[in-house]
């Protein structure tokens, strides 16, 4: 890609459908949107309004520093506080897909009242590739997907979408993001889900699970690495099943069925099966060897769980616990780093064990509601990367 063609094409395409009007771009702090809104500024310059929507489900201070961020960029911008809104909306929605889709008709919703609110008739997005590709796949709903999956916005939400990045890959919108003079810790900042920690509290949202997940979100964004790394929580609840799995684990690591213990979880998670999205279940593995964690090359971990999932078709994932002391708790953490190019694919960081453990003792150190802490050894396929 030549990314100064890109550039000028897209300013061009921009001044032309908007022409002399106004225009609402929806920003979350990610690279996706804050590429696409220093893009559209230099095409109608303060024709352009920054939103940011507080739904409740974004970081800790998460608002506060995007705020700083876009005004130093010179960028007008704007923050509407609709949490108490989204989190309500949700209230008994557990499966992945309905509450991607609570959410993205409350974002439109919100968005609708916005750009009427500024006598405009566009909204500009950060839509890349892959979010409607998965979409139109059916692997997941992309909150930030309408055209190409048949919603005429015009006639629903009253505005027409703007895409410029629609066809382009994460590291593409990076490379535009440094051409632009976005400040590279914008522009290699790890992605974040548009709804947000939504999709990092696996089943039900409550408000004492979203601040947990808040919690140890935080601790992990300050302690590992990797393309993209951070934190789940699922509820501490189990599914009594006949698997094989504690049997497959033992003897792959030949040792005693005793000192394995292998759990399934209730909630079910998002994976891939060839190209369509599967809904499936998600194994905890945690081995103990005379009392003391068992923790062998992660690189090991990975062949195990190729193992099991090939056994046993009904999951999408594999966990493996990284707690020194558990505890009784609501809750299960599970700490997620992929390293990836262009996100359609992704394979396990592999993180030193003793990285994992402090990170997962700090956690425990301040979610008093959390029971133990997984690390997920599960690529991309069969995963998804977010876990709905």
């Amino acid at each position: 890609m030549d990314v100064k063609e890109f550039v000028d094409k897209q300013i061009e395409e921009i001044k032309k459908v908007v022409g002399s009007g106004k225009a609402v771009i929806a920003t979350s702090g990610g690279v996706d949107s804050t590429t696409c809104a220093v893009l559209t500024h230099k095409a109608i310059g303060d024709n352009l309004q920054c939103i940011f929507i507080d739904t409740g489900f974004m970081r800790l201070n998460e608002p506060e520093f995007v705020k700083k961020f876009y005004e130093e960029l010179g960028l007008p911008f704007k923050i509407i506080d609709v949490k108490d809104h989204f989190i309500e909306s949700q209230k008994g929605l557990v499966d992945a897909e309905k509450k991607r889709k609570m959410f993205r008709q409350n974002f439109y919703d919100t968005f609708s009242k916005a750009v009427k609110s500024h006598n405009c008739k566009f909204l500009v997005q950060g839509t890349i590739a892959p979010d409607w590709i998965e979409t139109k796949g059916g692997i997941k709903t992309q909150h930030n997907v309408l055209d190409q999956i048949g919603i005429n916005a015009v006639e629903k939400f009253g505005f027409k979408a703007i895409e410029p990045l629609a066809y382009l890959y994460k590291d593409q919108v990076r490379e535009v993001a440094k051409y632009l003079g976005v400040k590279l810790e914008m522009a290699e900042r790890p992605p974040f889900p548009g709804p947000g920690l939504l999709v990092r509290v696996i089943g039900e949202v409550t408000r004492e699970k979203l601040h947990e997940e808040k919690v140890a979100s935080k601790i992990v964004d300050e302690n590992l690495e990797g393309s993209q790394y951070f934190a789940a929580i699922i509820d501490n609840k189990e599914e009594k099943i006949e698997n094989s799995i504690k049997k497959i684990t033992s003897q792959f690591f030949g040792i005693d069925p005793k000192q394995v213990t292998v759990r399934i979880l209730k909630n079910k998670v998002t994976g891939v099966k060839g190209d369509l999205r599967a809904y499936k279940r998600l194994a905890a593995i945690t081995i103990k060897k005379d009392s003391k964690l068992f923790l062998p090359d992660i690189e090991k971990l990975e062949d195990l769980q190729v193992d099991i999932i090939s056994k046993n078709p009904d999951f999408t994932r594999v966990v493996y616990n990284v707690t020194e002391k558990s505890r009784k708790g609501k809750y299960l953490i599970l700490m997620r780093s992929i390293t990836t190019r262009d996100f359609m694919t992704a394979d396990v960081t592999h993180i030193a064990w003793n990285k994992l453990t402090s990170t997962a003792n700090k956690i425990m150190k301040d979610c008093k509601n959390v029971s133990e802490v997984f690390y997920d050894i599960t690529p991309k396929p069969p995963a998804t990367v977010e876990y709905e």
